[in-house]
C-alpha cells in the first residue's frame, strides 16, 4: 500500500478517523513499568570499604524472563580528596563496571580530583545501564560509595557547606524501567 502525505490543512481534528491494516513485528522494547526513587537529602560516608547509600535503593519486579530492565542513575558526589567511587549493584552483584586492571576499583563513577580546588566541588556521577535479571523475582537494586582514598564523601552537597547560594543540596535519583522482550 503506498503511503499519501496529507497536508495539516486538511485534516480536522475532531473528525474520527479510521484506520485499517496491520503493525507487524515482534512487539518487544515496550515500557512494562517504571519504578524511581528520588534521595533529596545528605550522605556522608568515611568508609574506605563500600557501604551502602541509604535512600538509595529501588525494586522491581520484572514481569518476564525474558525483560530487561534499564537502570539510570544520577549521582552528585563530592570529596575534598582525590579518589572516591560509587558502585551499582543488583542484589549483592556488582554490574555496570569497568574491566579488572590490576588493584584498581572496578566501578560505573570515580576520581573526582578535588584537591587543588579544595573545597570539594560536586561531581556528576551517571550512567544508564540495561540489565538483564533473568527472573521474575523482585530486583533490588542500590549504590554503594567508599571514600577510598580516606577523606569524607558526600553524595547530596560539595565538600565545603557554607550557608550560602553557591552551595547547593543535590538529589540523587535511581529509576529503573523494565523493558519487555
Amino acid at each position: 500500500m503506498a503511503l499519501s502525505k496529507i497536508q495539516s490543512e486538511s485534516i480536522n481534528l475532531a473528525d474520527n478517523f479510521a484506520f485499517s491494516g496491520t503493525v507487524s513485528g515482534a512487539g518487544g522494547g515496550k515500557v512494562g513499568q517504571v519504578v524511581q526513587t528520588v534521595k533529596t537529602d545528605v550522605f556522608s560516608t568515611t568508609s574506605t570499604s563500600f557501604v551502602d547509600v541509604t535512600g538509595l535503593t529501588a525494586s522491581i519486579t520484572p514481569s518476564a524472563t525474558s525483560s530487561k530492565v534499564l537502570v539510570t542513575v544520577n549521582l552528585c558526589v563530592a570529596s575534598k580528596d582525590n579518589s572516591i567511587s560509587s558502585i551499582l549493584l543488583r542484589g549483592s552483584t556488582q554490574i555496570a563496571l569497568g574491566d579488572a586492571a590490576s588493584n584498581r576499583t572496578r566501578a560505573f563513577g570515580a576520581s573526582a580530583y578535588e584537591a587543588h580546588i579544595g573545597d570539594g566541588t560536586q561531581m556528576p556521577y551517571n550512567t544508564n545501564f540495561l540489565d538483564s535479571p533473568n527472573s521474575v523475582s523482585e530486583q533490588v537494586y542500590k549504590i554503594q560509595g567508599a571514600a577510598i582514598g580516606g577523606q569524607t564523601l558526600y553524595y547530596g552537597r560539595g565538600g565545603a557547606d557554607t550557608d550560602n547560594a553557591q552551595h547547593a543540596r543535590t538529589i540523587q535519583i535511581i529509576t529503573l524501567t523494565e523493558i519487555l522482550a
